[in-house]
């Protein structure tokens, strides 16, 4: 990208990501975001020639985890499934009590546990199964990656109707059919959300495009369900500028360490009449992007 300059403070921030991603053995996803650091020419040298470095070891080192074309990648991830169904059928084959120690797992494990659990639940054949994650979801307060993971098992599952369940200290009630399964499935209107600001900030901050993805979607699932979400959905006028430029000062100033609100409120088309609703969700989106990478 010519002409684009990551500052210091977000080549920091990529940077964290980056080890991040290596440390969670997450290569693709340190890949992905090496590609991306690498279209920007205006890095110092050596920096560049150790994210290039990196990039030909991991290439060389795991080579499965190469960014392949879309129709590939769609492949791998159905052989990738068929082979984890594949592997819960012959561990609860060999144990029938294994659906039981998965359930058990629900309660009682660590947070990567529970993942493990709830992602092989997906594949067990056990009258138990739907009932347990159900129960679970209804008196456990989870952490909101765990529960929208539950709520996109039960959907993979074929169950249909409203859960209820705590979050966020209050109840929350969604239909299990309505879960997105993946960023497409979100209603158009959240969706638009993130287009408008990759639209906008293209042209002055290209790199933002990887962080804002990341922050929006971990957003998303903080909030669904919540009466956040369905203040999301309201469609009203400019309800798409305003989350998008909020989200953009956030990202802006957490990445530079500088903010001009009325610059940016300027780009997105905010009206005096809208700023009192931008202000609050500068706030909202200002606290929890705070909460989610603390300095």
């Amino acid at each position: 990208m010519e002409n684009v300059i990551l500052f210091p403070k977000t080549i920091d921030f990529y940077e964290q990501e980056l080890t991040r991603f290596l440390q969670l053995e997450q290569y693709g996803e340190a890949l992905g975001l090496l590609a991306f650091l690498l279209q920007f020419p205006d890095v110092e040298a050596n920096k560049h020639g150790q994210w290039e470095a990196l990039q030909e070891w991991l290439q060389t080192m795991v080579p499965e985890a190469v960014f392949a074309p879309m129709d590939i990648i769609e492949e791998e991830l159905e052989n990738e499934e068929g082979l984890l169904r594949q592997a819960v059928a012959q561990k609860t084959s060999g144990n029938a009590e294994y659906p039981e120690q998965l359930i058990y797992m629900l309660g009682n494990g660590s947070i990567e546990q529970k993942l493990i659990a709830i992602e092989q639940l997906c594949y067990v054949e056990h009258e138990d199964v739907i009932p347990a994650i159900i129960n679970w979801l209804k008196q456990s307060q989870l952490h909101p990656n765990i529960q929208f993971k539950a709520l996109q098992t039960l959907k993979l599952r074929g169950e249909k109707g409203k859960v209820c369940m705590p979050k966020n200290e209050i109840e929350i009630c969604v239909e299990i059919e309505e879960t997105p399964l993946n960023e497409d499935e979100f209603p158009q209107v959240i969706r638009e959300m993130l287009g408008r600001l990759n639209e906008i900030s293209e042209v002055d901050h290209p790199d933002f495009s990887f962080f804002s993805q990341e922050a929006w979607n971990e957003f998303l699932i903080s909030a669904y369900g919540t009466p956040l979400y369905s203040q999301l959905l309201l469609q009203e006028e400019g309800a798409v500028d305003i989350w998008a430029s909020s989200l953009h000062a956030v990202l802006q100033e957490m990445l530079f360490g500088s903010l001009d609100q009325e610059e940016i409120m300027e780009k997105y088309g905010i009206t005096e009449s809208m700023k009192l609703r931008w202000k609050q969700t500068y706030a909202i989106l200002r606290s929890f992007v705070k909460g989610m990478y603390p300095a």
